[in-house]
């Protein structure tokens, strides 16, 4: 009785460590996605939504898309769960060595490849534009900005190793904020080229493009200091022949199949966009941004955080505290997510709207508001399969998730190039697509979890799920008649922000009135 009292005392204590480490994680991180937000709006300005954005965006996804390729699998899936279990078994040294291990071999492989990437930038873009003509502007100035932003693959790496080493010993504040001080020199660079491009035009080109690369290093100097404060101490080694680096090789393998998959996906999706016109690509880039905003947010802290703690209990062998976890961590993310995305259906052009300046014209807003309503209508899904991601990686048993991956984007991809055709449905065609693979991948992800580790409570989920919709449905009609009462009539950045805080504020506290109504746990 008293083990069992200590037991349920220790859960507890866990519990409300995970709930403090994702609300910090969740301040700094809303901190950096506002940030975010003001550069995407920066980029609206100074850039619009023009062959010129298109070429930014898919040359500045490069990087991230190579890096997840070679490395990211490996860092974000992989290296975590096994550097817990290192400090488990082999104490502060053990974790040292594995941990230097990892960095040393990623500056050396990744800045390699870096270089390759400057050498054959051409062909590498080519893989994103593959449907147009190769000497047309969008793959020109792609190339151009691709051959500076290559140095990000570098720089994402060795962030990736320093966000996790401080996961591991659950530091999250400063990685969650650390996205904030690249978008600050990202937003400099987008209003240093204003003034530039209208009297020296590759000079302003440069200037965007150095602005961005260093973005990115200074993401990972910023996270440096909090690493004393783990007990890491550097060394220099690099051991192939570490049973840790194998077993992180044969968790990550399955990830790299994972993510080859999306990288594939994601290129036809930049692709099959451009179909649609040279402004495929902007388009997608400005909806996406703000589809990701209550994901990146919420979710992301949430899902962080249960990594951690899930990666122990499997450590431990401990495979209730896991399904528990699960549970509370889906249930968790739905609650969150459902609301706002129902308020970004009902607040759709204002939110867009927020970008009505400069370069940014109204007609730009309503094309892609269009895009996103459609899209935000899969983000419940999305949240949720993501979340899958990372509780395959932490279970160490990752193989038959990639496997179930690559099936459904077969089918992603046949939809994108069946719809987002001009005579089908054109570019809302690639929403369409991403939400049946949400869906597919939400749903047979979960049967496939529960098939591996045991009964997860399924029906808590839904019920959770089904309220949460309920109680959003009302706040979504609420947010769109507080913003139609507004007595303004007018267009901009301010009047979209006042519409959207209207009708947000408006439309949450009725969502939590409702879920106090439904008697929703969460």
């Amino acid at each position: 009785m008293e083990q069992e009292q200590t037991e349920t005392h220790s859960r507890e204590e866990l519990e409300k460590s995970v709930v403090k480490s994702t609300a910090g994680m969740t301040v700094a991180t809303l901190i950096s996605r506002i940030t975010g937000l003001i550069r995407t709006w920066a980029m609206a300005f100074a850039l619009g939504n023009t062959l010129l954005t298109s070429a930014y965006q898919v040359a500045n996804n490069l990087p991230n898309v190579i890096y997840d390729l070679v490395a990211g699998g490996l860092l974000a899936a992989a290296f975590l769960p096994v550097l817990v279990q290192e400090l488990e078994n082999k104490g502060q040294d053990g974790f040292n060595r594995f941990a230097s291990n990892i960095l040393n071999i990623c500056v050396v492989v990744l800045g390699l490849l870096s270089i390759l990437c400057i050498i054959f930038a051409g062909p590498i873009v080519f893989t994103q534009t593959f449907t147009v003509d190769q000497s047309g502007e969008v793959a020109t100035l792609a190339t151009r900005f691709f051959q500076i932003f290559a140095f990000q693959i570098l720089f994402y790496g060795l962030g990736g190793v320093i966000t996790s080493i401080l996961n591991s010993r659950r530091s999250y504040f400063l990685t969650s904020i650390a996205p904030a001080l690249n978008n600050i020199c990202v937003i400099i660079g987008f209003f240093a080229y204003v003034p530039l491009s209208a009297t020296n035009p590759d000079l302003a080109f440069m200037v965007l493009a150095v602005c961005t690369t260093l973005g990115v290093a200074a993401q990972f100097v910023i996270q440096i200091p909090a690493l004393s404060k783990t007990g890491f101490n550097w060394q220099w080694v690099i051991d192939f022949g570490d049973p840790a680096i194998k077993e992180t090789l044969r968790i990550a393998i399955p990830t790299l199949i994972f993510i080859l998959g999306n990288i594939v996906a994601f290129s036809c999706r930049n692709a099959f966009s451009l179909l649609s016109g040279d402004e495929g690509p902007s388009m997608l880039s400005y909806a996406w941004m703000w589809f990701q905003l209550p994901y990146g947010v919420v979710a992301v802290s949430l899902a962080r955080a249960m990594f951690t703690e899930q990666s122990l209990a499997v450590a431990k062998e401990d495979w209730d505290s896991l399904r528990r976890y699960v549970t509370r961590g889906l249930r968790g993310t739905l609650f969150l997510i459902i609301p706002l995305a129902g308020l970004m259906y009902g607040l759709c052009d204002p939110i867009i709207g927020v970008f009505r300046a400069g370069a940014f014209t109204t007609e730009d807003v309503i094309s892609v508001a269009t895009v996103l309503r459609i899209w935000v209508l899969g983000l419940p899904m999305y949240a949720v399969y993501m979340y899958m991601y990372s509780t395959f990686a932490s279970i160490h048993r990752f193989l038959p998730f990639p496997i179930l991956n690559c099936v459904l984007v077969v089918v992603q991809i046949a939809l994108y190039a069946l719809l987002s055709r001009p005579e089908v449905v054109g570019i809302i065609g690639v929403p369409i697509a991403d939400i049946t693979y949400y869906l597919l991948g939400a749903v047979f992800s979960l049967v496939l979890l529960q098939r591996m580790v045991g009964t997860i409570e399924l029906k808590s989920i839904l019920v959770v799920s089904v309220k949460s919709i309920v109680a959003s449905i009302a706040s979504m009609y609420v947010a769109l008649m507080v913003s139609a009462l507004l007595p303004f009539n007018s267009i901009g950045t301010a009047y979209a922000i006042l519409e959207i805080c209207a009708g947000g504020i408006a439309g949450l506290i009725v969502f939590f009135i409702a879920a106090k109504l439904l008697r929703i746990e969460e």
